[in-house]
């Protein structure tokens, strides 16, 4: 009986002992949000909601080819991103301009200096109805647009006054169009805005002689399912540059000779070290493959694989 007590004592204290090991060394009870490394663990990232589908696509792969990897996505405008990244709620997030001066100095007060990759470049699109009379618009014609009521011409020669609509409250298309575009000018009351980017695409779809400006992200996927519904109902308005005659499409091509007036960049910020998940997910982004799926999505990779053509001058043979 005395052998029996002792076997069983032993084999408690031998099983609180392994146990108090496995929880202790144990991956499993870490807090792999921070006790991570650029293949594993978790990752929170907040985004703005225009890349939506491009940031969602980039996070599948990523989660696709390393197992141990979940990220865990937070769409917002970008200001409530960079104040997620200062107050520590995520470890990364994608927008679509750098930090400003001032949000530079509210990291540093920390001690926090962020690190970035510049990842693909996308734009701000003026969309319109298939049977709107507009067409294409200088970039004066644009800030005119944007101020003040705007009329055209319709094809019976009727003067017809524009609507403008944008994706949402305090997105970065509406930042971008106050702080760099009218420099700080006011919208006109025919400016209205919507709920989000899918809402305003649909608007215009339904609605002649309106003007939505969205991220050409939201519409850039022509494979995507939103792009398919709308390709026959809505179309891209060609935007001329300062002092151009040439008009431009939002498109790869002139994002990357840089003649579209309302490129913008997209970079993945991080304030977390080297050996870190968002790292790691930085740099699949800004890789070969983060790359491709950018490409694919229509939008146009920040760096492009380099291809190598063999020309052979011997001539051929005829026999």
């Amino acid at each position: 009986m005395k052998n029996n007590f002792f076997y069983l004592f032993f084999f408690c204290a031998f099983f609180a002992t392994m146990l108090l090991c496995f929880t202790s060394c144990s991956d499993f009870f870490k807090n792999d949000y921070t006790d991570n490394s650029p293949t594993s663990g978790k990752l929170k990232v907040y985004f703005d909601d225009g890349l939506d589908a491009q940031v969602r696509n980039q996070a599948a792969t990523f989660e696709s080819q390393y197992s141990q990897v979940r990220v865990d996505l937070y769409p917002c405008s970008e200001s409530d991103a960079v104040q997620a990244l200062y107050s520590d709620s995520c470890q990364s997030i994608v927008i679509s301009r750098l930090l400003s001066e001032d949000e530079k100095r509210s990291f540093a007060s920390k001690d926090f200096f962020p690190r970035y990759s510049a990842v693909a470049k996308s734009g701000v699109a003026l969309l319109t109805n298939v049977n709107s009379a507009v067409t294409k618009l200088s970039y004066n014609q644009v800030i005119e647009l944007l101020t003040k009521p705007f009329t055209v011409k319709d094809s019976a020669g009727t003067n017809i006054t524009l609507n403008v609509i944008f994706d949402k409250n305090n997105s970065s298309v509406t930042h971008y169009l106050k702080d760099s575009v009218l420099k700080g000018q006011s919208f006109s009351r025919n400016c209205n805005i919507l709920g989000s980017c899918i809402e305003s695409i649909n608007f215009v779809a339904l609605n002649k002689n309106t003007v939505a400006f969205v991220d050409y992200a939201c519409i850039s996927d022509v494979d995507d399912s939103l792009y398919k519904a709308n390709k026959n109902k809505i179309s891209f308005i060609c935007i001329s540059a300062k002092n151009d005659s040439v008009y431009e499409y939002p498109d790869q091509s002139s994002f990357k000779l840089n003649t579209y007036p309302f490129t913008r960049t997209i970079y993945v910020y991080r304030k977390t070290g080297d050996f870190t998940l968002a790292k790691g997910f930085e740099s699949y982004v800004a890789g070969p493959k983060g790359q491709l799926t950018f490409l694919k999505q229509g939008l146009l990779p920040t760096r492009q694989a380099e291809r190598k053509v063999e020309i052979n001058t011997r001539p051929l043979s005829h026999e």
